[in-house]
């Protein structure tokens, strides 16, 4: 898995907690209603825990496909080397 991918999902996940921070310090402007900040910080944090969901699952079988992949590479290669 190229490291851009986990680097992409690390900025992700910042991104989310950049978000979570501002909405926390808006809640306390009496400009918003605390409840809609509420509301739409636990959308967020929805929204965070299914990407995260999907993007790791989607890397855990690309990661196991390729450590399957180089174990046949390294048996197939010892197997040679006899």
């Amino acid at each position: 898995m190229p490291l851009e991918i986990y680097q992409q999902l690390w900025e992700l996940h910042a991104g989310f907690e950049q978000v979570r921070r501002a909405l926390q310090t808006l809640g306390q402007q009496p400009t918003f209603r605390i409840r809609e900040i509420e509301r739409l910080g636990a959308w967020l944090e929805e929204a965070r825990a299914a990407t995260a969901s999907y993007l790791t699952g989607a890397i855990e079988e690309a990661e196991t496909n390729e450590a399957g992949r180089l174990f046949k590479n390294r048996v197939a290669r010892e197997r040679k080397e006899q």
